[in-house]
């Protein structure tokens, strides 16, 4: 999703530090999606003895992760409101929103290639 789009965003003529601040933003969206996935999803991951899951080998603690969750979760926030209020808004919403709304009650419905149509359909206004 970074690499989609920062191409995208060099295809648009985006250059420099605007560039820049998009694939950050992006970047730290996705790890706020991907660790609170993680996050929710230890204690099934642990159940089933998931070896490529570090939280449920032992190897991270959950407290770690919650961190840099936080930590990713205010830099997302904080780069993509650099870039301005609308694309803050539709990026934090419509992309991180929809992966996090993902992971906490989507994910075994029916509707769960909703987030993935709203998020990657948005990628591109953003």
């Amino acid at each position: 999703m970074t690499t989609v789009a920062a191409l995208l965003s060099v295809a648009s003529g985006l250059e420099g530090s605007r560039l820049a601040l998009v694939t950050a933003a992006v970047l730290a969206g996705q790890l706020v999606i991907g660790w609170s996935n993680d996050l929710l999803d230890a204690g099934r991951d642990t159940a089933v003895q998931r070896r490529d899951k570090p939280l449920a080998t032992g190897e991270l603690a959950t407290q770690a992760v919650s961190v840099a969750l936080g930590v990713a979760a205010v830099a997302a926030v904080g780069l993509s409101t650099a870039l301005g209020w609308r694309g803050a808004l539709l990026h934090l919403l419509a992309v991180v929103g929809s992966g996090v709304g993902y992971n906490l009650v989507l994910k075994a419905t029916a509707w769960s290639w909703l987030p993935y149509a709203v998020a990657f359909g948005s990628l591109p206004a953003w």
